[in-house]
């Protein structure tokens, strides 16, 4: 039995910065919440917080970030929701919005603070850098194809950041978007290798290594997650044993320590 009240008191008590964080982005994740019911959109928790929410009822004790994941049509649903609605505290960081943020997936951040999460050198070039939930879409590609991809994104575009000049890093990571934007669709025969009901993060998402099925997720369902019903994948059992195996197990002090990702909180652990 998991005492999770204890690992709280351990790792994130009331008044802790890692607390504060956490409370400060489920605020944010009830407010997409609404935005998904109001406009009928599916969407799911996933990875740890669809593992905190079944091991935990909420957040992994130490975990510092919200994630989650729609299907291809509500997702483009949602991103141009979230372009075109004007709100005082977020705003939506991607490619789009800001040259230098090079991830695959879009971000919705808030507007001030500064969490620069784990990548600091590229970080600190960011438009925006409060903290934020990530948003992915998941969509049906070949683990092949999303690892070709994803592969590309990185060598293309991961380190742009070491342009000091902002003009240069800006026409840099547009040429490199462009290639790799035109690379993407000569990888299609890659997902004649696709298996059944097999779902990967969008290309150049996230890792290719998140193995889904569909059946796993879809139908999502609504459990408890910090004393509010949220959703996370329908079949959670078998999604979470094919993300983390033996997925009750606790991990050890120096994998928590390594888990967390936004710079400084590793120290109060």
């Amino acid at each position: 039995m998991i005492d999770t009240e204890a690992l709280r008191k351990k790792y994130s008590p009331e008044g802790s910065p890692i607390r504060e964080l956490q409370m400060k982005l489920l605020e944010e994740l009830l407010y997409l919440d609404d935005i998904c019911k109001a406009n009928d959109l599916t969407y799911y928790l996933t990875g740890g917080n669809a593992l905190g929410a079944v091991r935990h009822q909420g957040f992994i004790p130490w975990d510092d970030d919200i994630d989650i994941a729609l299907y291809e049509d509500d997702y483009k649903k949602l991103i141009k929701i979230l372009l075109e609605t004007e709100s005082e505290k977020f705003v939506l960081q991607s490619r789009k919005t800001d040259f230098n943020y090079t991830f695959g997936f879009p971000k919705y951040r808030a507007k001030e603070g500064d969490y620069l999460g784990s990548f600091p050198p590229r970080g600190k070039l960011y438009k925006f850098k409060g903290y934020g939930i990530d948003i992915f879409c998941v969509s049906s590609h070949s683990f092949l194809r999303a690892w070709v991809c994803g592969k590309a994104r990185w060598a293309l575009l991961d380190w742009m950041y070491v342009f000091k000049n902002a003009k240069v890093r800006r026409l840099v990571t547009k040429l490199n978007w462009f290639i790799y934007d035109c690379f993407q669709p000569l990888t299609l025969p890659l997902d004649l290798f696709r298996k059944k009901g097999e779902l990967h993060n969008a290309l150049g998402e996230g890792t290719p290594y998140h193995d889904m099925r569909y059946w796993e997720i879809f139908p999502v369902k609504r459990v408890l997650f910090e004393g509010y019903e949220l959703p996370i994948p329908g079949d959670a059992d078998a999604y979470l044993t094919r993300q983390f195996g033996d997925y009750m197990k606790l991990p050890s002090e120096e994998q928590i320590r390594k888990s967390v990702h936004t710079i400084g909180f590793r120290d109060n652990i």
